[in-house]
């Protein structure tokens, strides 16, 4: 097993490991929409765990599909979590129809077998980009609503896991990318688990 294998499963166990936090701290009945966040962490998780340890082509494309989903749906669904416990459903509403032209545009490149990373220029790209961005900013005006640090650090680990990742991957070293964005990731789900389990 190579280096690189060896560092990509210790990540996605972390993921697993943080995730797992999360389904013991959240209750599905009360925080449905964090707990579907964590669901989809776990199983991206697990499905790099495997692809890193076998080598098995099934599983590095459901990596590849669940990493493109990654990228926006757990934050979204974070999001509308929060939205709905601050009282602010318009808003968590939003957040919810943010996931709906993502996941149809995902699903079309699926089925023409395109790659899920279509390019920097791509309208599916720019659409991913603003998203995140609108979640994160979202994310960050709640947190200064309710003087919470946790929330504030959960916008500074969604925006580290994108674009603090980006930046690594162009700046310092092709690779150096997949630890940032596994450990703010791991990090995320952590402080998740604790907002949403009342432990601020």
């Amino acid at each position: 097993m190579s280096d690189n294998s060896v560092v990509s499963s210790v990540l996605n166990v972390a993921l697993c490991g943080a995730t797992g936090f999360g389904f013991y701290k959240i209750g599905p009945s009360e925080h449905p929409y964090a707990f579907a966040a964590c669901v989809f962490g776990f199983c991206h998780g697990l499905c790099g765990l495997v692809s890193g340890l076998t080598g098995d082509d099934n599983a590095k494309k459901a990596t590849e599909t669940t990493t493109a989903i990654m990228e926006i749906v757990p934050l979204a669904l974070v999001n509308v979590d929060l939205y709905l416990g601050a009282e602010s459903n318009n808003i968590a509403l939003g957040h919810g129809l943010f996931i709906v032209p993502l996941a149809v545009s995902m699903i079309i490149s699926l089925v023409k077998g395109e790659s899920s990373e279509e390019g920097e220029g791509s309208p599916l790209e720019t659409l991913k980009t603003l998203t995140v961005l609108g979640n994160i900013t979202s994310l960050l005006y709640l947190s200064i609503n309710e003087s919470s640090w946790p929330l504030a650090g959960m916008a500074f680990l969604a925006f580290t896991a994108k674009f603090g990742a980006q930046f690594s991957e162009e700046q310092i070293s092709e690779g150096s990318g997949e630890p940032v964005t596994y450990l703010s990731w791991s990090g995320f789900y952590c402080l998740t688990a604790l907002t949403a389990s009342g432990e601020k």
